[in-house]
This record gives C-alpha cells, structure tokens and sequence, in this order.
C-alpha cells in the first residue's frame, strides 16, 4: 500500500506532475482516507490529482468507480461535473483521478460562506443531468455493496453487525425496539430502485465547488468518490442532501440532553431559518431540470433513512450514544411517520 510519502513520486513515475515540483516541495500532498487509502496531492499551479487505493475489501467498488467514470465521461450532459480518470490499475487496486486546483468540499463552503443559493442551484441542476442517464449507462454495482443499507436495519445482515462498534449495535437495537420505524423501511424496500443512475453516496464531503477555467469564483459543481453509483431511486440522491443539511443543523444545537430538544434549538450554530432557502433552491433546480422528479414525500422519507445511517456511522465511533445522535434518529422518526408535513414545516417545501 502507498503511503503519504510515497504519493509525489508515485505521480512523478505516471508523468502526471514534473519532477521541480517534487524536488522544490511544491506538491501539498493531505491524507483524506476514509473507506479507501485516499490522498490528495495539489501542486502549486495546475490541477490536484486524488490518488486512491482499496484494501481488498473495497477493491471492487474502486474498479467499478473507475468503469463508472469512464462511462460518464462519454455522456455529454455529466462529463462536467464528474473528475477525470488519470490512471487506474486494477492489480494494484489503484485509481488516479484529476480535479480542478482549489476545490472546495461543501461542508468547507458551507463553514467559510454560510450557505449561498447560487451552488445549491447548480447542484440540483447537476445532479438532475445524472439521473437523466439510464441506469443501465454504467455497470452494475457489486452485489455485496448496498448504498440503502439503512433499510435493512430491521434485519441487518450478519456482516453489518460484525462491522459495527458496540455503541452503533446499542443504536440499532434502539431503532429494532421501534415498531413503527421497522414497519416503514419495510415498507420502503420497494423504492431501491426506480430505474434512475444514482450515485448513493452525495454527502457533502463528495460535493466539490471549484472556479472554471479562466474564473475566480467557484461556481463549477464536481460529484466525486462513485464507488456506490448504479441503478438506485433518485429520491435518495436527492434526500441524502437534504439529510446534509439536517445534520448540519442538529449537530450544531448545544444539546445536553435529548428528551426535550426543541428547547435548545434556538441556540444552533447553523440555524434551519438560515439552510432553508438554500435547500429550497437545491430543490427547485432538481425539480425543474429532472424532467421526472421523485414525489416529494419519497424524497423526504428516504431523507429519513440516510438520516438513520448518519446516526448509526456516527455512534460507530462513540463511547456512549450522544444526544447530537439520538435526536438525528427522532428527527428520522417524524420525517418516516410524516413526510409531507416535515416537508413543508421544516423546510417549507412542496410539490
């Protein structure tokens, strides 16, 4: 496996970055692991290049990641918005992709700029291009890797549980106890797919802004890190943005305990009065570039359910459940048990 040091003459070696870059110390190169041996090297001119590799867990989401983008680079409507292939080497479970100097992940945006309507419209409009493709467009996802897992939580496989901290198994059994929340991803089982390319993972950290060619402003929306893409509901591409803001919101309330919440949230560092007419634009570009938007209410109940793997991913490295966690799962609760109404109280939207 490479490690940080290795990546500048790792890209010197592909030809990729010329060797004063190396020698003189102008190649920043940042560690951004998280399911895979991820870094990022950025010259001091010219594009970064994100150097991945899997362990052989991961190896075949990496080279379907690597199919996925080489077929999305030859669909004029999403080439735009996805990074370039560099090199990919499939022995070495290697991918090398290029994207443009000075980009910015949304939670970094959002932290340096509050939250502007003007990227949260070219995100809605992005993500509509990609779920114009039909899900046949691109290869389909290894069976062992299931981007809805929340859906399984009733049931979860027994490789899941093996996976999980002791915490994140004291959640789980917590949402098991709920009748109702088993009863509704149940139900839900049917919307895993509605024909549509999804990429299944559109956290923020995957949503980059960076400035055009030629401009200073970072106006260009790039989705990144496809390991999960193929054929999905789009609802959940789009509820998965939604359930970002969310969870900015909820981490960002002083909440010392969680039986009674609603008495703190006027104290939240990133209040939802501030989010909602970014989510509001977010969701009326989609709406209007889509052609064929998922219903609302679908949108907000598969909100809910990323909002539940937020929950379970983040007890994962918890000692004891925090509040911040417990409130996410009640927050999932009422947009399961009224996703039409959530719709419109908490982020005043509607069909």
């Amino acid at each position: 496996m490479l490690t940080q040091s290795d990546i500048a003459h790792y890209l010197l070696s592909l030809g990729v970055v010329k060797p004063r870059a190396v020698v003189e110390d102008e190649l920043a190169v940042a560690d951004a692991s998280r399911r895979n041996c991820v870094f990022i090297a950025s010259p001091r001119v010219g594009p970064a290049y994100v150097v991945k590799q899997a362990g052989p867990r991961s190896a075949p989401t990496l080279a379907h990641e690597a199919a996925v983008l080489g077929a999305l680079a030859d669909a004029p409507d999403v080439a735009a918005f996805v990074p370039s292939v560099v090199h990919h080497d499939p022995e070495a479970a290697l991918l090398v992709l290029s994207t443009p100097a000075g980009a910015r992940n949304w939670s970094e945006h959002h932290e340096a700029g509050g939250f502007p309507l003007s990227p949260a419209r070219v995100l809605g409009r992005a993500l509509a291009a990609v779920h114009r493709l039909p899900a046949d467009s691109v290869e389909e996802l290894p069976p062992a890797f299931d981007p809805l897992w929340g859906l399984s939580l009733p049931e979860p496989p027994h490789e899941l549980l093996l996976d999980l901290s002791a915490t994140a198994v004291e959640l789980v059994a917590r949402l098991q106890a709920s009748e109702f929340v088993c009863s509704r991803l149940r139900e839900l089982q049917s919307a895993r797919s509605d024909g549509a390319l999804a990429h299944g993972d559109l956290r923020w950290e995957n949503c980059l802004l960076a400035a055009p060619l030629g401009g200073r402003r970072r106006t260009r929306v790039l989705l990144v890190d496809w390991e999960l893409a193929g054929s999905g509901p789009a609802g959940f591409d789009v509820g998965t943005v939604i359930a970002e803001y969310l969870c900015r919101w909820v981490g960002s309330i002083p909440i010392p305990e969680p039986h009674h919440p609603d008495r703190f949230v006027d104290r939240a560092g990133y209040p939802l009065r501030l989010m909602r007419p970014a989510i509001q634009a977010f969701w009326s570009a989609y709406r209007s570039a889509s052609g064929r938007p998922p219903a609302l209410a679908r949108v907000i109940e598969l909100a809910g359910v990323r909002l539940l793997q937020a929950a379970v991913e983040r007890a994962q490295d918890m000692a004891a459940l925090s509040a911040q966690v417990v409130v996410l799962v009640q927050l999932a609760d009422n947009l399961l048990r009224d996703p039409e109404g959530a719709a419109l109280a908490l982020l005043g939207l509607d069909e």
